[in-house]
């Protein structure tokens, strides 16, 4: 569990952190397709997240 509650992930790969589920997700309007990521997958969840917002390194 993170310090803000509960990991919850959106079919989607949204993920967002709360006590609670987010009813709409923010990236695909989904309405209650979150599911809570279990606590030995969060770390897991995490570095993928970084790793997909890092930029891509183009080749020359």
């Amino acid at each position: 569990m993170s310090k803000d509650g509960f990991m919850w992930e959106c079919e989607c790969g949204n993920v967002e952190y709360g006590q609670y589920p987010p009813q709409e997700c923010e990236e695909c309007q989904a309405i209650e397709s979150f599911a809570k990521v279990p606590e030995d997958m969060i770390e897991k969840k995490e570095a993928e997240n970084v790793l997909a917002m890092q930029p891509e390194e183009e080749d020359e």
